[in-house]
């Protein structure tokens, strides 16, 4: 068990709670969770927490417990929070209930939290996290000091999770469980709907049913803003009692982006509302797939009090997330990106974004499958989005919330079969000391390196990419 040393708390907690309380986070190295413990450390709170990673505590200033022990919970608590990753039967939790101490989960915690304050919750299956720090981007620069939450990290430190002064709290709320309807926020952005999280649901009418439960909390004078393009979100939203506004690149749409510009894979466009022209928009972050997250997070800012000088300034000045097309090395010779994308979707976009920022090059990815529920469920979906690399390796799966045999699950050697039969150039390597041999030797000068998922496949890119940074500077 390792414990480290957590700095004095300061200030006081705004939102009804007593100042300086002590708070136990359960799963504290998750994205979400490292973000929560960041905001309520800002407001004045003590904070500890365990987790199972080691090498993620490593990182944080808590005090932390690798593993979960019953030991690390005392009467002296005012709250515990866990993560859903965690079991209901995790002796922390059970020896906070025998205390009598409070626990919640995350998204309780977070619906707590937003209740004292103007809610904004971003929704969706693809792009939370970068439309809500897009928003919180463009809020920054309008004065507007918005607290944010949400389960990315920046590539700026300016942009992170935080607490603000402000009456805004914008919130990533995720689908897995129906979890966002433990919110009720004033506003909600739905970036659009797909099937995903099969391990809890088992159609897309039921994600839609989930997602239709969570704007259905938003009050009458309240504001949804929906992607246009989306079916399913349309069907979702059709019952929902408060305005709607809409965003995308169609005619029908709200709030539109027109006169879209691609250079290497950055967008520029012109930002709409109802016709009249907004502002005009430069990217600095790649991907077409960024100007719907652009559209969405312009909407809820100029709603929140934004203008269009901040609009236009906040997005600009956005310089991405890590985990999201990052580029971690470019020697020149060869680039190494990592990207979170661990969807169908999410695939086929950062490789066709891939291909736009280094055109004409050999394009060879790494891909993690993130379940063997949605590897499986999705598997021709997969094969599909991959089929667009030159050369492929397939991970083992990460087994993120899945353990024994999971009903429909396959294997990563059936995927990278499947791709095979597809006609793809792909083999299957379960460890990632033999994926960085197979990297090594089949790497060369122009080629670009991609690694893809929602594990701990960055682990390699990282690696893999501080050795071109070296080569560089030896050169």
């Amino acid at each position: 068990m390792t414990i480290t040393t957590i700095p004095a708390a300061r200030g006081q907690f705004a939102p009804r709670m007593q100042a300086s309380p002590r708070a136990h986070l359960v799963g504290i190295a998750g994205s979400g969770m490292r973000a929560l413990a960041d905001v309520l450390f800002a407001a004045g709170w003590t904070i500890s927490g365990s987790d199972l990673r080691a090498d993620a505590l490593s990182a944080l200033t808590y005090t932390t417990w690798t593993g979960h022990d019953a030991a690390a919970v005392n009467d002296s608590l005012e709250l515990i929070v866990h993560s859903d990753a965690v079991p209901t039967d995790n002796p922390e939790l059970e020896r906070a209930r025998a205390l009598g101490v409070p626990v919640l989960s995350y998204p309780q915690m977070l619906a707590e939290l937003m209740k004292p304050r103007q809610g904004a919750a971003i929704a969706g299956t693809h792009g939370k996290s970068t439309t809500t720090a897009m928003a919180a981007e463009i809020l920054s620069v309008a004065g507007l000091d918005p607290t944010v939450i949400y389960g990315a990290t920046p590539v700026a430190p300016h942009s992170a999770s935080r607490l603000g002064r402000g009456r805004w709290l914008l919130a990533e709320a995720c689908e897995y469980r129906a979890n966002f309807r433990h919110l009720q926020p004033q506003t909600a952005v739905i970036t659009g709907i797909e099937l995903d999280h099969v391990d809890c649901f088992n159609s897309l009418a039921d994600v839609e049913q989930a997602f239709a439960e969570f704007v259905a909390r938003l009050p009458a004078e309240g504001l949804l803003l929906a992607k246009a393009e989306c079916e399913a979100t349309r069907r979702a939203t059709r019952d929902v009692s408060c305005p709607i506004e809409t965003f995308g690149c169609t005619g029908a749409a709200t709030w539109r982006g027109t006169m879209l510009r691609e250079r290497r894979g950055y967008f520029s466009f012109q930002l709409r509302c109802r016709g009249r022209l907004v502002c005009d928009v430069k990217l600095s972050m790649p991907g077409r797939h960024n100007v719907d997250n652009a559209l969405a997070a312009a909407a809820l800012a100029s709603h929140c009090g934004a203008g269009a000088s901040a609009i236009r300034q906040g997005l600009d000045r956005f310089a991405g997330l890590q985990r999201r097309l990052e580029v971690v090395a470019d020697n020149g010779s060869i680039a190494v990106v990592d990207d979170f994308a661990h969807h169908p979707t999410e695939v086929a976009a950062a490789l066709a974004t891939v291909r736009q920022i280094y055109p004409d090059r050999r394009i060879c990815c790494v891909f993690e499958p993130h379940q063997a529920s949605r590897t499986g469920r999705l598997l021709d979906d997969f094969a599909s989005s991959l089929h667009n690399a030159d050369k492929i390796v397939v991970a083992e799966i990460y087994r993120a919330r899945e353990s024994g045999e999971v009903p429909g699950g396959v294997t990563a050697a059936e995927l990278a079969a499947r791709l095979t039969e597809r006609g793809a150039d792909a083999v299957h390597l379960p460890t990632h000391p033999e994926i960085e041999r197979h990297m090594h030797d089949l790497l060369r000068p122009g080629d670009v390196l991609v690694t893809l998922g929602a594990g701990d496949i960055g682990t390699i890119a990282h690696g893999i990419g501080q050795g071109i940074r070296e080569i560089r500077k030896a050169g």
